[in-house]
């Protein structure tokens, strides 16, 4: 019996979370193995070469002035390596849910910087949204300790979420204020391309500090996973409930990204579940619906 088209759109809308859940998850098991740049730096280098016979033809075809090529470069910095590979240093510290709880503010994060930088207005639902939310994050990075958080005893690994996210936020705000008029799978090449060119050098680094990678059947395996399922597999299953169901829509199932990672990291990595985690995805969760109830249309909260 075939099912109603509409449950292959809930089945894509619950998909796309998983997969972006998925970058964190993997993130963390393969800490230890990949130094964090190198990671990210393979992880877009794959990407790009994947991507590459996909978007020639329309790259030969685009032609971009000075303006639009350095918004480009911003993105695929702030896209690309620093909303990355902090990222993946922070999962050396801190567990994948917290990663995710941290990344599931982003919509507000990106109000913020809006605010700072365009001047958009901030609505007292949107700021009792950004409370609640700081609020979560910090039930999070103190695990719920009071003790912890008079002390400011944070995970440096939830000082680096926060700063990947912030990254990942400014590059929101910039492709929605100073959007680029290409096709989603060219936007998403130049990203992994200038974000592998960015990486390169503190890949170097590390390598000079011996800080090789393991390259071995379970390492690969880890970065072609991060390569093809969480960056491009994750880009076109979203990008295709986009589609169907509109972007506004389509952003809330990224709300589900935490609630994901805090179970495949109890699932796969042995990752305990604690009272104070369900209160702090409450906290997120119920910060991001307040101001989405004053102001629609916030981007997603995924983690590239």
């Amino acid at each position: 019996m075939r099912l109603p088209a509409r449950w292959g759109t809930v089945g894509l809308f619950l998909c796309a979370p998983l997969l972006f859940a998925g970058n964190m998850v993997v993130a963390r098991a393969m800490s230890g193995t990949f130094a964090p740049g190198t990671l990210a730096l393979g992880r877009w280098t794959v990407a790009a070469t994947l991507l590459l016979p996909l978007v020639w033809p329309c790259l030969r075809r685009v032609s971009l002035d000075r303006a639009t090529m350095m918004t480009l470069a911003s993105l695929a910095i702030l896209g690309g390596a620093l909303s990355v590979a902090p990222q993946y240093a922070a999962a050396a510290y801190t567990s994948a849910g917290h990663i995710a709880l941290v990344f599931a503010a982003t919509p507000l994060l990106v109000a913020l910087i809006e605010r700072a930088v365009w001047k958009v207005p901030l609505g007292k639902g949107l700021l009792a949204g950004v409370v609640l939310a700081c609020l979560g994050i910090g039930v999070a990075a103190f695990k719920g300790d009071v003790g912890l958080a008079l002390r400011f005893d944070v995970n440096r690994g939830d000082l680096l979420a926060l700063a990947a996210a912030v990254a990942w936020a400014t590059y929101t705000a910039i492709l929605r204020h100073r959007p680029v008029h290409l096709p989603p799978l060219a936007l998403l090449w130049v990203v992994a391309a200038g974000g592998a060119a960015s990486l390169l050098p503190f890949a170097v680094i590390e390598w000079s500090f011996g800080m090789v990678p393991v390259v071995n059947a379970r390492s690969v395996g880890g970065v072609l996973f991060l390569a093809i399922v969480a960056s491009i597999g994750a880009c076109l299953v979203y990008g295709r409930v986009v589609e169907v169901i509109g972007a506004a829509k389509a952003s809330t199932s990224m709300y589900l990204v935490p609630v994901y990672a805090l179970a495949l990291g109890a699932l796969f990595l042995n990752e305990g579940l604690s009272p104070y985690h369900f209160v702090a995805i409450a906290l997120v969760l119920g910060g991001v619906g307040t101001a989405t109830l004053e102001a629609s249309g916030f981007p997603g909260s995924a983690s590239r």
